[in-house]
C-alpha cells in the first residue's frame, strides 16, 4: 500500500521567522515530495511492517538565497497535516502562502527532526550559512533501558526515520509549483537470515557493535559551501566506497556485550530461518577497517554447543566497472537509505565461546559463512514479491529506436541469493532480441548483478497498429517477473517540447499530458552548445542582466555587459572555458557522455548538456534525458516518409520584430509559434495540422522554428518564426557543432560555431 500526506499550510499554523521574503504578496507555492524506498510485505512487527519507513510526522522548510556559501532567507515549521493513502508512490504535499522573492536559490525539506532542526539554527537565524546549518544538524539517540542505542521500532511509538530533500529554484513566484524533491532517509538498515537448518546452527542473538548514536541528517556535502555532493565529484561517497562523514560530537559505546545493540532471533526446530526485517537501523558508519569497526556478533548453537561468530560487512564481489573499486572482500561502509541483507549460508565449524573472544576475531576466517547484499533503495521499483524474497526492477518496459543497433543493461535488485534464468519468449519471432551471449537465454548466479542484452535493428517499428515488442521473463527461486523491449520510432524518443523556463526551473514536455501546458510549437530559451547559462528567445540588445534567464546556483551573472564582449564571456564548451573536445569518433559522438566522470556536466563552471543537467535536478522532469547526436537527427529525418519535403505548420514568417517588441513577454520560452515541421515515422501529407503542432501524434515530433541569437550580431535574436535550429552533441570539428536548420521547403543539416544560442530538444538516453 502507498501513502500520500497532505499538508495545508496557514500563517496562522506556522512557525515563521521574522524576516520575510520579498516584498510583493504571492499567491500559495505548491510543492510536492516523494519518499523512496523498496517497500516490502514483513511479517515482523516493526515500524517497516505498518510503513513506518515512509512516515513522516513533521516537515521543516528551509528557504536560502543565491549566494555562494547560501544564506538562510526563511526556516517554517509545518504544525498541521493529515495524511491519506493515495497513488502509487509516497508522497508529501502541501501549499505554502509565501511572497515574492526573486533571490531564492534553493529550498531545504527536512522530515521527522523538528527539534533537530530547531537546535541546529541561532537564535537569530537569518543569514545562516548552509554549510553551517548542515554540520549542526545532527540526530542523536539516547540510551533505550537496555544500556543500548537501538533504534526505536516498537508498535506503537516507533521513532520515525529524519529524512533530508532539497532543490534548487530561481525564485519564488506566486502561483508555481515545486514538485519532485526526493526525501532520503538517514539510516541504514540491517536484515538478517539464517538459511541453514536449526539441526545444525540455531542463530538465537543478534549483536551491532563498535556503533555510533548520532549522524548527519543531511548527506554528503561540500563543506566550504554546503552544496550537496553529486555522483561526479571526486568526494561523493555512496559510489566510490569512500567513508562518509561522521559528527565530530557522535558518541560510540563501549564494545562490550552489555552495551551492544541485541536483537533475539527466532528459528524453528529443523528448519531455516526467518528474515529478521525492519529491526535493525543504524547511522552511517564508514568501513571498519579493523577490529575495533562495526560489526555484527552472532551467537547460536552449533551442534549442541553455543558459541559466537563476528560479522563484518564486507562486498560479496568484484565492482563490475562502476567506478567504486571494490573487490570481493573488502570492507565497505553502512549508508544511508541503503539495506544491507545478511545470510548465514553456511556453518562449517566451531565459533568462540566468549562475545569478547568474537569481537576480537577476524570474520574472515569464520567458520560461519554469510553473503552480504546490499540494495540502494532509491530507484528501484516494480516490486514481486514471494512472501519471503522480493525483486525490483527500474522498469518494466524499456523503448529502443527501431533502427539503432544496442547494448542494453537491465539493473534487477533482490534479497535472493541464489541461481537465476532469463529467456526471450517467442525468440524465433523476435530474433533481434538475443542476450549479450548471443542465445536466446541466459542464466548466473546472482541476480543483483542484472543482465546484458544485444538488441539489432529491425525493418520497422510497427507490426500492424503495434509497436515491434519482445518479452524477456527472468526468474530467481520463486520469484518470477517480465520485462517488454518495444522498438519505437526515433520520434517516440524525443522530448515533446523545447526546454523553456517554468516557476524558476527548466522543464519540457515529455508527455501527451505535458502538452496540455507546454505545447510542442513552444519556442523554448536558448543556449550556447554545451552551456547551463540560458537565455530569452527575444530581446534586443542582447543585456546579460535580462537576457539570461538561467543560471546553475552555483554560478552567477558577471559584469560582462553587452556587445560581442560581453556575448564571449557567457560559459559554454569551448577550450575558451578548459573545455577539451573529446577526439572526433563519428556521427554518433555524444561529446557529453564521459564529460565529469559520466555526470555530463559541471554545474559549478555552467558548462555540458543541458539536458543531463536538467535529468539530475529532482521534479524538474521525469527520465533521463540528453543532447540528441548528429546520427539520431539525422535517423529521425530519415524515418520520415515524405521526405524531402515534410509536413510543414504556418507561413514562416518573420516575427522577431514583433517579438523583440514585447520581449518581456516570451522571456520563459512558452511562447506558440505557428510556424514549424513535423518529422517521424508516422508524418503524412504536406501540412502539420493545428492540433498536431500542439499535441503530436504518435511516431512524430514537431519542431518550431524558433530562430536564434548570434554572436556577430552582439547576440541579438534573428529568424523568429522564419528558419529553425537545434544543438546535437556531435561537434563537426574542434570549433563548430553538427544542427539541422529548418525551413519552409524541409531540412538540411550543417555545422555553426559553438558560441551561437539555440533552442534545444532533449532525447531519451536510452
Amino acid at each position: 500500500m502507498s501513502a500520500t500526506l497532505f499538508f495545508l499550510l496557514l500563517h496562522a499554523t506556522a512557525c515563521v521567522d521574522e524576516q520575510e521574503i520579498g516584498k510583493v504578496h504571492g499567491g500559495l507555492v505548491f510543492m510536492e515530495m516523494t519518499v523512496p524506498g523498496l517497500e516490502i510485505p514483513t511479517v515482523t512487527r516493526s515500524m517497516e511492517g505498518n510503513k513506518g519507513e515512509a512516515v513522516v510526522k513533521t516537515i521543516d522548510l528551509l528557504i536560502f538565497d543565491k549566494s555562494a556559501p547560501a544564506r538562510l532567507i526563511q526556516h517554517l515549521e509545518v504544525k498541521n497535516f493529515s495524511q491519506n493513502e493515495s497513488g502509487d508512490d509516497y508522497k508529501i504535499e502541501f501549499k505554502l502562502d509565501l511572497l515574492k522573492d526573486e533571490n531564492v536559490g534553493s529550498v531545504v525539506l527536512v522530515a521527522n527532526a523538528a527539534r533537530e532542526v530547531k537546535a541546529a539554527l541561532p537564535d537569530n537565524p537569518v543569514d545562516t550559512e548552509k554549510q553551517d546549518f548542515l554540520e549542526e544538524l545532527v540526530f542523536k539517540t539516547s540510551a533505550g533501558k537496555d544500556g543500548s542505542y537501538k533504534w526505536n521500532v516498537s508498535e506503537p511509538g516507533y521513532t520515525p526515520i529524519p529524512m533530508y530533500g532539497e532543490t534548487s529554484v530561481s525564485g519564488i513566484t506566486p502561483g508555481m509549483s515545486i514538485t519532485g524533491v526526493e526525501l532520503i532517509r538517514m539510516l541504514a538498515r540491517i536484515d538478517v537470515e539464517n538459511k541453514v537448518s536449526s539441526d545444525v546452527f540455531n542463530l538465537q542473538e543478534i549483536y551491532l557493535v563498535n556503533y555510533h548514536t548520532a549522524g548527519f541528517i543531511a548527506p554528503a556535502w561540500n563543506e566550504s559551501d554546503g552544496v550537496l555532493l553529486k555522483e561526479s565529484d571526486e568526494k561523493y561517497p555512496y559510489s566510490r566506497n569512500l567513508d562518509p562523514r561522521i559528527p565530530g560530537a557522535a558518541g560510540k559505546p563501549d564494545a562490550t556485550q552489555d552495551a551492544a545493540m541485541k536483537y533475539t532471533y527466532m528459528q524453528e526446530a529443523g528448519s531455516a530461518g526467518p528474515l529478521l526485517a525492519g529491526e535493525i537501523y543504524v547511522y552511517e558508519e564508514p568501513k571498519a577497517g579493523s577490529v575495533a569497526g562495526v560489526c555484527l556478533i552472532l551467537k547460536g548453537i552449533y551442534q549442541g554447543t553455543e558459541y559466537y561468530y563476528r560479522v563484518n560487512f564486507t562486498s560479496d564481489k568484484t565492482d563490475p566497472g562502476s567506478g567504486s573499486g571494490v573487490k570481493t572482500g573488502d570492507d565497505v561502509p553502512l549508508y544511508r537509505n541503503h539495506k544491507y541483507i545478511v545470510t548465514v549460508t553456511a556453518a562449517e565449524g566451531i565459533g568462540y565461546t566468549t562475545f569478547d573472544q568474537a569481537l576480537r576475531s577476524a570474520s574472515v576466517l569464520s567458520n560461519l559463512k554469510t553473503s552480504i547484499l546490499i540494495v540502494d533503495m532509491t530507484g528501484i521499483k516494480n516490486i514481486v514479491y514471494d512472501g519471503q524474497y522480493f525483486m525490483g526492477t527500474e522498469g518494466k518496459m524499456v523503448d529502443i529506436p527501431w533502427s539503432v543497433d544496442k547494448l542494453l543493461n537491465h539493473r534487477v535488485s533482490s534479497d535472493y541469493y541464489g541461481d537465476w534464468k532469463a529467456e526471450v519468449i517467442d525468440s524465433m519471432t523476435t530474433g533481434w532480441l538475443k542476450f549479450a551471449n548471443d542465445y536466446a537465454s541466459e542464466k548466473g548466479t546472482d541476480i543483483n548483478s542484472g543482465f546484458k542484452l544485444d538488441l539489432k535493428k529491425v525493418a520497422s517499428p510497427w507490426v500492424g497498429n503495434d509497436y515491434v515488442s519482445g518479452k524477456i521473463v527472468f526468474t530467481a527461486g520463486r520469484l518470477r517477473d517480465t520485462m517488454i523491449v518495444r522498438r519505437v520510432a526515433m520520434a517516440d524518443m524525443f522530448a515533446r517540447s523545447n526546454i523553456v523556463l517554468s516557476s524558476g526551473k527548466l522543464t519540457f514536455a515529455v508527455t501527451e499530458e505535458d502538452n496540455n501546458t507546454i505545447p510542442a510549437n513552444s519556442q523554448g530559451v536558448f543556449c550556447k552548445w554545451g552551456s547551463l547559462f540560458m537565455f530569452a528567445p527575444a530581446g534586443i540588445p542582447y543585456d546579460p542582466v535580462k537576457h539570461i534567464v538561467y543560471y546553475p546556483p552555483e554560478t552567477s551573472v558577471g559584469n560582462w555587459g553587452g556587445g560581442l564582449a560581453g556575448w564571449d564571456l557567457v560559459p559554454y564548451a569551448h577550450d575558451n572555458f578548459s573545455f577539451d573536445t573529446p577526439p572526433l569518433t563519428g556521427d554518433n559522438m555524444d561529446a557529453f557522455r564521459e564529460y565529469e566522470d559520466e555526470a555530463g556536466f559541471n554545474a559549478s563552471e555552467g558548462i555540458g548538456d543541458i539536458c543531463r543537467y536538467i535529468s539530475s535536478k529532482e521534479g524538474w522532469v521525469e527520465g533521463k534525458w540528453r543532447l540528441p547526436t548528429y546520427q539520431e537527427l539525422g535517423l529521425l529525418y530519415d524515418e520520415t516518409p515524405t521526405k524531402p519535403q515534410l509536413p510543414a505548420g504556418g507561413d514562416f514568417a518573420n516575427v522577431t520584430t514583433d517579438y523583440n517588441l514585447h520581449a518581456d513577454n516570451h522571456r520563459d520560452g512558452k511562447s506558440l509559434l505557428n510556424s514549424g515541421l513535423q518529422l517521424g515515422a508516422r508524418a503524412s501529407g504536406s501540412i502539420a495540422l493545428d492540433r498536431d503542432k500542439k499535441t503530436p501524434p504518435s511516431g512524430t515530433v514537431y519542431l518550431p522554428v524558433s530562430g536564434h541569437r548570434y554572436p556577430n550580431g552582439d547576440g541579438d535574436v534573428v529568424h523568429i518564426g522564419a528558419y529553425g535550429y537545434y544543438w546535437s552533441s556531435t561537434p563537426y570539428d574542434g570549433i563548430t557543432v553538427n544542427y539541422p536548420l529548418l525551413y519552409r521547403k524541409g531540412l538540411e543539416f550543417y555545422d555553426a560555431d559553438r558560441s551561437y544560442a539555440f533552442p534545444i530538444r532533449c532525447i531519451r538516453d536510452y
